[in-house]
């Protein structure tokens, strides 16, 4: 059963505001159609939560473990986030990530701002760069071993 519908009328029920085709072109959709990344989580709240763990997969069951926890204490689950490990990617920049993920906002755990072409701010100091909110602290494993940094990244994040 398709969901799909062009029928005006049922789109006029279904939304209340005014909404724009933007046609496709093979400009628009060169860049896109190479780019494909293997991330956990379902990106449902469109906030990106980026990791660098370079001898796993994704990231390790205690960090991942960490990291649930943090976003249970928000309110979040996994499927509300997409979780990338930059370890395994080619070097990336935040319109890249931005464009496949579209978020709002991005976490990034013991990843410097430089490296995704953001100004470099300190550890737990969010600033919103294009409309997005970006976030940098300590990585997974600094935050499991050291009370104190974990506890000033959760008050970073509380308001984050």
């Amino acid at each position: 059963m398709s969901l799909l519908s062009n029928n005006v009328q049922a789109l006029h029920i279904l939304f209340n505001e005014e909404l724009y085709a933007i046609g496709d072109t093979k400009e628009n959709n060169a860049p896109l159609a190479s780019i494909s990344f293997d991330y956990l989580g379902g990106n449902n709240r469109f906030f990106l939560l980026l990791v660098n763990c370079p001898n796993e997969k994704h990231l390790e069951k205690q960090h991942l473990d960490l990291l649930l926890k943090i976003l249970q204490a928000k309110g979040l689950q996994q499927e509300d986030v997409a979780i990338l490990n930059i370890a395994n990617q080619p070097p990336l920049n935040f319109e890249v990530l931005h464009t496949f993920f579209a978020c709002a906002k991005i976490c990034l755990f013991g990843i410097a701002p430089a490296t995704l072409g953001l100004v470099n701010t300190a550890s737990n100091e969010p600033f919103t760069h294009e409309g997005v909110r970006v976030l940098a602290t300590f990585s997974l494993a600094e935050l499991e071993q050291t009370q104190h940094k974990k506890v000033a990244f959760w008050n970073a994040m509380k308001a984050f």
